[in-house]
C-alpha cells in the first residue's frame, strides 16, 4: 500500500515541442503538524484520513517555448479526491475523469445509479488532467491535487 500511494503514476502528452526540453518531478507530500503549523512532507507513514498531495513539476530546461503539455494523474486507489483541490501554478485547463479515459468539466460528469442520472461527486474523480497552454524555455510550473486515504 505504501509504494501504491508514493508511486504516481504519470503520463505526459508534449504537443507542438519543438526543441523544448520537458521533465516532470512527482512528489506525495502529506500534511503535517509541525512546531504548531501545519506544513507538507514528504508522505512517509500514511493511516485513514490522512491527507496527501500529489505535485508534479514540470520544467523546460530546453531553448524553445513548450505548448499544450498534457498532465494526466491517476487518483491512486483507496484515496478520494478533495474537490475544488486541483491547481496549476499559470495557465491551464484542468479537467476529470470517472474511468481513466474520458476528461470532462465536472458540470459535464454523470453517474447512472439505480437508473437515474445524478452529477459525478468529487470523491468519485478517478483521474485528473491538465493541459498546460505555454511553458517558456527556462521555466518550470507546476500541478497538483489533493486526496485523503479512505
Amino acid at each position: 500500500m505504501r509504494k501504491g500511494l508514493l508511486y504516481l503514476c504519470l503520463s505526459v502528452l508534449l504537443t507542438s515541442v519543438m526543441h523544448a526540453e520537458i521533465s516532470i518531478t512527482s512528489e506525495s507530500l502529506q500534511e503535517k503538524r509541525i512546531n504548531k503549523q501545519l506544513k507538507w512532507v514528504k508522505a512517509t507513514k500514511v493511516i485513514p484520513g490522512t491527507k496527501i498531495r500529489y505535485l508534479n513539476t514540470v520544467s523546460n530546461t530546453g531553448e524553445q517555448a513548450a505548448e499544450d503539455l498534457v498532465i494526466t494523474n491517476p487518483v491512486p486507489k483507496h484515496m478520494q479526491y478533495l474537490e475544488g483541490s486541483a491547481k496549476c501554478a499559470g495557465a491551464c485547463t484542468i479537467t476529470y475523469s470517472l474511468d481513466g479515459k474520458v476528461f470532462k468539466a465536472p458540470d459535464k460528469l454523470f453517474v447512472t445509479e439505480m437508473g437515474k442520472k445524478r452529477k459525478a461527486r468529487a470523491s468519485e474523480y478517478k483521474a485528473v488532467k491538465w493541459v498546460i497552454e505555454r511553458l517558456g524555455a527556462k521555466q518550470r510550473s507546476s500541478v497538483q491535487f489533493d486526496a485523503v486515504l479512505e
